[in-house]
């Protein structure tokens, strides 16, 4: 790759590739594209994320940058074809912790190991889950709807995207933490879930911010708290689970990039800090912000250590709920 051999010289750029010295002006051809690819359908928080990363690589590096979507089967088709990628740099994947943490705990049959077959290049934004009510169901604080769940199990109903999604295991970590039991209904998606909610058929659901959002701007549902660690700026007045008194509800959802295992340092390194120095302006910031997302940009190294641990808190909650594989 020509961002590659910018980096290191073509003798280290074809070594990284694999290649004999003579061999990385070939290699290396600026005319062949980056493919980074999107294992979920066009418009969602990936896309975006997908979408901004080929457009600032391709500023930053010179190399051509494309996005390739790939979607079907909750985004395993997508992850899996990168899974068994040539490990040469030219094609990424830009997923979220959909693939890489739930699939692995709640599919009987999996294309890749989430750990074993890939190597993450950057964590980029957090996708907050938000605990949101319709009108209808009386509470205004997240207490409320703890005491309320607590006096009348199974009396109220939540939507989610489908049984082993994030948004019904959000829903399963929230009754294990509180000791409640709420009435699941999936739906085929997190929209029909969210017109759901909307339309008062469900009393409540754990959704993303950018599904949610609207309506809690438009006073159409009611925002309780959000499931991660600080608050998200774009709805500010909304608490934290912590800050409502409900510590422990933290819930793994992330968009990420990886590359398939075995890719050289030197791309991927090349790669994780042309992401981290395009991403963190405040332009950069305020996209992300819009489409309901928290920036975060971890690290390859800190981002693959976090990953077991992620999946193993999924299985105990899986577990505690007696989520079937799919």
């Amino acid at each position: 790759m020509r961002w590659i051999a910018g980096l290191a010289g073509c003798v280290v750029a074809a070594f990284l590739l694999g290649g004999q010295p003579g061999s990385a002006t070939a290699e290396t051809d600026p005319a062949r594209g980056v493919r980074l690819v999107n294992p979920f359908p066009p418009g969602s928080p990936v896309d975006l994320v997908a979408r901004l990363a080929a457009e600032e690589l391709q500023k930053e590096l010179g190399q051509f940058f494309v996005v390739e979507n790939r979607a079907g089967a909750g985004g395993t088709i997508g992850a899996g074809y990168v899974a068994k990628a040539r490990p040469d740099g030219y094609t990424l994947l830009v997923t979220s912790s959909s693939t890489q943490v739930i699939a692995p705990v709640v599919r009987a049959e999996m294309p890749y190991d989430p750990v074993r077959d890939f190597r993450p290049i950057l964590l980029v934004a957090q996708g907050p889950v938000l605990i949101v009510a319709h009108p209808s169901l009386p509470v205004t604080t997240l207490r409320e709807l703890v005491d309320r769940a607590r006096q009348a199990p199974e009396s109220i109903a939540y939507g989610s995207s489908g049984t082993g999604t994030i948004l019904h295991l959000a829903g399963e970590l929230f009754q294990g933490r509180t000791g409640t039991r709420l009435l699941h209904v999936p739906f085929n998606g997190a929209v029909p879930a969210s017109t759901a909610l909307l339309g008062g058929q469900v009393g409540l659901m754990f959704d993303s911010i950018s599904n949610a959002a609207p309506g809690v701007r438009a006073g159409q549902i009611r925002a309780l708290a959000v499931m991660t660690p600080r608050r998200f700026t774009g709805l500010p007045d909304v608490p934290t689970a912590a800050e409502a008194g409900m510590p422990g509800l933290e819930f793994p959802a992330w968009i990420g990039v990886f590359a398939p295992a075995g890719t050289p340092d030197g791309a991927a390194l090349t790669i994780e800090r042309a992401l981290r120095q395009r991403l963190s302006t405040p332009a950069m910031t305020e996209r992300m912000l819009g489409a309901g997302l928290i920036p975060e940009l971890t690290g390859g190294v800190a981002f693959a250590a976090a990953l077991p641990e992620q999946i193993r808190f999924v299985e105990g909650i899986a577990a505690s709920a007696g989520v079937p594989k799919q």
